[in-house]
């Protein structure tokens, strides 16, 4: 029996020493697990990660019974990240858990913030209040809690020593003295200034000094280490205590998205973003646009566990492409962070077959969006037809074999062109408004007949007359007086020659009939005016050998109605014979001089000419023209040299 105990106890000790060596196993694997969540959250703002990571370290807690300040550690970041996903009541029960094993524990700094403290404290209230401690006899209850033996008490005229001795106090020395080693009182040695030190004679004087190895001798008397100037760390870089770089710290992104690049068409778009729990956010705004669109659309973002969840919705026209960005706004408005931008957004690429080892985006459940003919449709409108059709403004934005048609891609059906074979249609159908402005000349010739400018001076009521010419009739009018030779409307003959028509300004309204072919009328106006006023109505059919997508150029002829002027340099009507004969009222002036004189043809006009488009938009181009007019039966060959506006609607 007497040896019994020995072997017992020895018995426990070695079936204590594995759990033992297990449980500083698991302490360490806890702290490496809590370093590695610390790290996911710290460098990356993977929240998920992080959560993954103290789970394994609470369960190893639990398991192997781990306690101290591992323990409350890794019960604390639960509890942060259950504050995180906005699930208190479980954040509570884990600081409860932390603060039974260290009363005073801390979470790491960029885990922390007022929300977190504030549900720490609300642990704390809810823990069970500590039973006062009961010393044994002989102790005394210390301010830590614990008991202890008191100090003791020391008889009369001696004192407590730091020992924890009694001993005689040292003496008190008159004035003028201080207490010397040897415990007796003497004068005490003089104070020398700075600098100077105590002589063996009594006196202060200057030391002799001399520095050691790697020192230098100081104005003050004193050895130090010589200058160095302060380390400048790099770009990158910190300044250590001991004088060395190392690398910063990083710092905690504030968002972590990734960019969608490709999606389905005729899919929605899920976007998704988790931003930093220690941001204070007032939205998550989501600007997205097609190709086409004049300027970004913007959408709110829905908060959705730690991040926010959007979608590009449905449209009836389905684009082929998308670019999008995302800001982070504080309450106030301001931008706390954002991903992309307006100037370098992210593009989304609308397929109908994702690309080799692409990932379809997802929502935040992890399902997939649905077509968006099974999920839209408005009221009243043939869903599967509307969303048939993919937004386009020329051949490239379609598919390999597809072309541009009506806005739409789509093949070409057998029988489409103009029965010669195959035909491939450009994008223009429908209407179209013109504008011009430009300048004219011409060919002129033919005879320049003479305005009304005179005045019967023995006839005023009469106006304005042609001027009197070498005939002379006594009284043609037969109004008893004489008519000064009006024998009627003179004509000078014009030399063949080119003459500008002055400036030229058409306005014309059109219609496609298929790419290739169109109708048009138009209404041309020239300046200046002269005594006629130049207008001139034209209708043209027009052939377009060159349809798009980009360029056009055709040829055009018609015809119309109207006048046309061109200014001759200089025309003289003479008015009389020089024989003398005047009427009683006296002579006319011989000639009448223009300078210019606008010669007037017309009615009819025949049209033809050839103009070139540059379509800057699917709608809008601009190009140049050339437009000819032989009129009749009053000839003129007029050429229209003009910058030509196009708009497609």
């Amino acid at each position: 029996m007497r040896s019994s105990f020995p072997v017992g106890a020895l018995v426990i000790a070695l079936a204590l020493l594995p759990a033992r060596s297990a449980q500083a196993q698991a302490d360490q694997q806890v702290n490496q697990l809590l370093q590695q969540a610390e790290q996911a959250f710290d460098q990356y703002l993977d929240i998920g990660s992080a959560q993954t990571y103290v789970d394994q370290a609470v369960g190893l807690v639990r398991q192997y019974g781990v306690t101290g300040n591992t323990a409350a550690l890794a019960y604390a970041m639960r509890g942060v990240i259950h504050i995180w996903m906005g699930e208190e009541s479980d954040a509570i029960e884990m600081f409860k858990s932390a603060l039974t094993n260290n009363p005073n524990v801390s979470v790491p700094a960029n885990w922390g913030g007022p929300d977190i403290d504030a549900a720490i404290e609300k642990a704390r209230r809810q823990l069970p209040t500590v039973t006062p401690v009961a010393c044994p006899v002989g102790t005394v209850l210390q301010p830590n809690g614990t008991c202890a033996v008191p100090a003791p008490t020391c008889p009369a005229g001696t004192v407590l020593q730091p020992n924890g001795t009694c001993a005689v106090p040292q003496p008190t020395c008159p004035a003028g003295t201080v207490l010397q080693p040897n415990g007796t009182c003497a004068v005490p040695q003089p104070t020398c200034p700075a600098g100077m030190t105590l002589q063996p004679n009594g006196t202060c004087g200057y030391p002799t000094v001399t520095c050691p190895a790697g020192t230098v001798l100081q104005p003050n008397g004193t050895c130090a280490a010589p200058y160095v100037p302060p380390t400048t760390c790099p770009a990158g870089m910190v300044l250590q205590p001991n004088g060395t770089c190392a690398p910063a710290a990083p710092t905690v992104p504030m968002t972590r998205h990734t960019p969608v690049t490709e999606q389905l068409w005729n899919h929605p778009v899920p976007i998704y973003i988790e931003v930093n729990p220690s941001l204070t956010v007032g939205a998550v705004l989501l600007f997205f646009k097609t190709p086409s669109d004049y300027d970004f659309q913007r959408m709110s973002m829905n908060r959705s566990g730690p991040g926010f969840y959007g979608e590009i919705p449905c449209t009836l026209l389905q684009p082929n492409a998308y670019d999008y960005y995302i800001m982070v706004l504080d309450p106030g408005g301001a931008v706390l962070a954002q991903e992309g931008s307006r100037e370098r957004p992210f593009h989304i690429s609308m397929l109908q077959v994702l690309s080799p080892g692409a990932l379809y985006p997802t929502r935040p459940d992890g399902s997939t969006a649905t077509m968006c003919v099974e999920t839209e449709c408005v009221p009243g409108l043939n869903c599967a037809a509307d969303l048939a059709c993919r937004s386009c403004g020329s051949d490239v934005e379609c598919e390999s074999g597809e072309v541009c048609i009506v806005g739409c891609c789509g093949t070409l059906a057998e029988g489409d062109g103009d029965g010669d074979g195959p035909s491939t249609p450009g994008e223009q159908v429908g209407f179209f408004f013109t504008l011009d402005a430009g300048v004219g000349f011409g060919l002129a010739n033919g005879t320049a007949k003479e305005p009304k400018w005179y005045t019967d001076i023995a006839a005023p009521d009469r106006g304005l007359l042609y001027g009197p010419d070498d005939t002379y009739l006594p009284d043609f009018d037969g109004d008893g007086l004489p008519d000064v030779g009006h024998a009627g409307r003179q004509s000078v003959p014009i030399a063949t020659g080119f003459a500008l028509s002055g400036g030229v300004v058409r306005i014309g309204m059109g219609y496609f009939i298929i790419p290739e072919l169109s109708i048009s009328a138009n209404f041309r106006l020239s300046f200046p005016f002269g005594e006629d006023f130049p207008w001139l109505v034209e209708g043209r059919l027009h052939y377009w050998f060159l349809s798009g997508p980009d360029h056009l150029f055709g040829a055009f002829a018609g015809g119309g109605a109207g006048l046309m002027t061109h200014a001759i340099a200089k025309v003289t009507f003479t008015q009389d014979s020089g024989t003398g004969q005047c009427p009683a009222t006296g002579c006319d002036p011989s000639q009448k001089v223009y300078e210019p004189y606008y010669k007037v043809s017309g009615l009819g006009a025949i049209a033809f000419g050839a103009t070139y488009m540059y379509m800057i938009h699917e709608m809008f181009g601009i190009g140049g023209e050339l437009g000819m007019d032989v009129m009749i039966p009053e000839f003129a060959f007029n050429f229209d040299l003009s910058l030509h506006l196009m708009l497609e609607f």
